[in-house]
């Protein structure tokens, strides 16, 4: 992991920002240091784990000092309503920054101090003036996306709604999506259909498919039908095939008929390609067989046929190439 900035630094150059001023932590100067907070209704409860072949899938002590999040994440959707934030420090200066959830267990070459009566909202605030960095920057928003409270979502809503370009406003768009229930779901969506900048649009169309929507289907057929931009329309089509929708094999076919965008046709073939429990493979064949598809689209259907290792898929590409000339 990269490094952060000293809390004199923070300090200094928040003065602009008095609402997220550096909270008065009782922080080291050295070592590990963690407390517990509240998490917001939901929160994801993020740990380590064994092998994902294993079931079921064992705990495993997570490793502060190891690679950046080996085997982290979260196992079947389990939630958890606190937190625990670790935080490492060298010379006043913080190295590291990791969260899980309260109940996971960690290990580390140091000991950890253990910091009490520490509020949602302090920690909140402190995280927020780490956001003025540039590095660990998605380590702290996914702190802050599983903080309680008003001020940890308001800072990431500020930071996705920002004016500036690239990749910090995507990661707050992700967590807001993630982590914070209804209220994060709608967020997200509101930034697919109506964000200026096409990158964050075609971004938060992923991060809506990991929110608790319940509109995920319809909102992306909407956003593959009408958003401007065709890089924006192709990745609605993607993620609306993930969504393994019913009406998801008419919907995309319809789109690449339609759709005046070329690179958008063809991503459109390559989406039905990503349909699940084997329906990728009859929309594919259906489509080489439609002679009302262009025939670029159909020759992408099969070179999608041709990169998959179902059976239906390769008896069909037999059939196509035993025909020979003129079949």
């Amino acid at each position: 992991m990269k490094h952060l900035t000293t809390l004199a630094a923070i300090g200094a150059a928040l003065t602009f920002a008095p609402q997220a001023r550096s909270a008065e932590l009782p922080l080291p100067k050295e070592g590990w240091a963690s407390w517990q907070v509240e998490a917001v209704d939901g929160a994801p409860a993020m740990c380590c784990w064994g092998s994902w072949d294993d079931r079921p899938v064992q705990t495993k002590a997570c490793n502060l000092d190891g690679g950046e999040h080996q085997g982290s994440g979260t196992r079947d959707h389990e939630t958890t309503d606190a937190v625990r934030v670790y935080a490492r420090f060298a010379n006043g200066r913080l190295e590291r920054l990791r969260t899980f959830a309260a109940s996971c267990p960690v290990e580390a070459k140091t000991p950890i101090q253990t910091l009490d009566g520490i509020s949602a909202d302090d920690s909140a605030r402190w995280l927020t003036g780490l956001t003025l960095r540039n590095d660990l920057q998605g380590d702290v928003l996914a702190s802050l996306a599983v903080h309680r409270g008003d001020r940890a979502f308001d800072t990431l809503k500020r930071i996705a709604n920002g004016e500036t370009r690239g990749e910090k406003r995507n990661q707050a768009v992700f967590w807001i999506a993630l982590a914070r229930g209804i209220p994060g779901a709608e967020f997200a969506t509101n930034t697919m259909f109506n964000d200026k900048d096409a990158d964050v649009r075609k971004h938060a169309a992923f991060a809506i498919t990991v929110s608790k929507s319940t509109t995920i289907a319809p909102d992306l057929i909407k956003l593959g039908n009408t958003d401007k931009d065709g890089d924006v329309r192709a990745q609605a089509w993607f993620w609306f095939a993930r969504t393994g929708a019913p009406n998801a094999e008419q919907v995309i076919t319809a789109a690449m008929k339609k759709d005046t965008d070329d690179g958008v046709r063809e991503q459109a073939v390559f989406a039905l390609s990503q349909l699940p429990d084997g329906r990728g493979t009859k929309a594919l064949i259906a489509a080489a067989e439609d002679r009302s598809l262009t025939r670029e689209q159909r020759k992408h259907a099969v070179f999608w046929l041709g990169q998959s290792e179902s059976i239906d898929a390769q008896k069909f590409l037999d059939k196509v190439l035993g025909a020979g000339p003129g079949g």
